[in-house]
This record gives C-alpha cells, sequence and structure tokens, in this order.
C-alpha cells in the first residue's frame, strides 16, 4: 500500500480528487494524512505513517524553492511528488533538481497518475509530461546543446542505463521493444556527438540532465 500525505491549500478538493481515482484495496494507494500548509505538515506529519509526500508547487506562506527544501531538512527519507497546475518546464527542472521524484500537472489521466506516483514512492526518478530536461550549456561545449531536448522517454531510458540496466531490462520497464531503445540510445548518441552509451551518460550527467 503506497500511503499519501497531502500538503495543499485547496486539500479537501485533492484529496476527493485522489479518492475518486484511486481505491486502496484496488489500486493500493491511499490518502493517509493532508496538511494545508509546509509548516502544519512539518508538525503533523509522521513519518512511520506514510510513504510520499504529494506537494502542490504554490502553497501560501513560503517560495516553491523553499517548501521543498523544508520538507527535504525535515523528511530527508521521504520522497516527494509535486502535483500541481503549473505545466512550466522551469518550474519542472527547479523542482527536480531541489529534490522532488516527479512532477504532475492536474490535468493527468488517472494511470499516468498512478504510475507517477508508483515510481516516486519507490524512489524512482519519473520525468513526466511533454516537456522533457533542457540541457544547458557548459562552458567551451557547442553551443547547439543549448536548446536540445530530451523527451521524459530517452531520459527514463538513458537514467535505466545509467543505474546499469540492460537494453532487455529497459525494454521490459518501458514496455518497448529491444530494437527500439537500441533504435533511441542510437539517434541520442547521434544528436550528442558521442560515440558510446557510457560518453552519453557522462555528457547528460556534466549538463545536469540526469
Amino acid at each position: 500500500m503506497i500511503r499519501l500525505f497531502v500538503i495543499e491549500d485547496q486539500v479537501s478538493l485533492i484529496i476527493s480528487s485522489l479518492k475518486y481515482h484511486f481505491r486502496p484495496k484496488r489500486d493500493g494507494i491511499s490518502v493517509v494524512g493532508y496538511a494545508t500548509s509546509i509548516d502544519k505538515a512539518i508538525k503533523s506529519a509522521n513519518p512511520d505513517g506514510f510513504d510520499l509526500f504529494i506537494l502542490d508547487l504554490y502553497i501560501p506562506g513560503y517560495t516553491p524553492i523553499d517548501n521543498i527544501r523544508k520538507l527535504k531538512k525535515y523528511f530527508p527519507d521521504k520522497p516527494v511528488a509535486i502535483y500541481t497546475g503549473e505545466k512550466s518546464v522551469t518550474w519542472k527542472n527547479r523542482m527536480m533538481n531541489e529534490g522532488a521524484l516527479t512532477y504532475i500537472t492536474k490535468d493527468s489521466t488517472r494511470e499516468d497518475l498512478k504510475i507517477a506516483i508508483q515510481k516516486a514512492a519507490k524512489g524512482e526518478l519519473f520525468y513526466f509530461g511533454d516537456v522533457g530536461f533542457r540541457v544547458q550549456k557548459q562552458p567551451g561545449e557547442n553551443s547547439s546543446l543549448e536548446t536540445m531536448d530530451i523527451t521524459p522517454l530517452q531520459h527514463e531510458i538513458v537514467s535505466l542505463l545509467f543505474e546499469g540496466k540492460s537494453h532487455q531490462e529497459i525494454s521490459d520497464i518501458v514496455g518497448l521493444s529491444r530494437s527500439k531503445i537500441e533504435k533511441i540510445l542510437k539517434n541520442l548518441r547521434k544528436s550528442f556527438k558521442v560515440n558510446n552509451n557510457l560518453e552519453l551518460i557522462n555528457k547528460l550527467t556534466h549538463s545536469g540532465s540526469l
């Protein structure tokens, strides 16, 4: 069972939505706690009583960055999933750079939301949405990298590769054929002008995309 602690100023609406989408017996997901502010969450959340924070991006009292930093300070071992109506890729990158494991928009389908929650609860990074990580140009690097985007699927594949997964294991996890996985990696190597997957991982790690 994945136990959710929701932090949201419109908490009744979001809890009702989550309970509508998920049934504990059917989906293995349950809301077990909530707070309308970070300070209230810090006071009331019992680390032994939940598995995952569901955090809205905008909550009165502090900035989004301050909110997640406070959570990570007081609950360093608890994963955080951002659940918001904000679709800005800038905020996606900033919150995940601060330690969020996923960033879900409130117009996501039930199935997409379920997958994101399941992955985050297991401590897996899952960049959800239509826009991927933007590679930042490093000093001395080719300027063409500045505008190159990585899709969520590409990011997940390279992240799994970074974790030591084989092409077949990646295929089983993401639900694509092994030949499709190899084609995606081949295209990434070509785009980033590297010779092998190790160089690809090093390049993306250096650029801040992994």
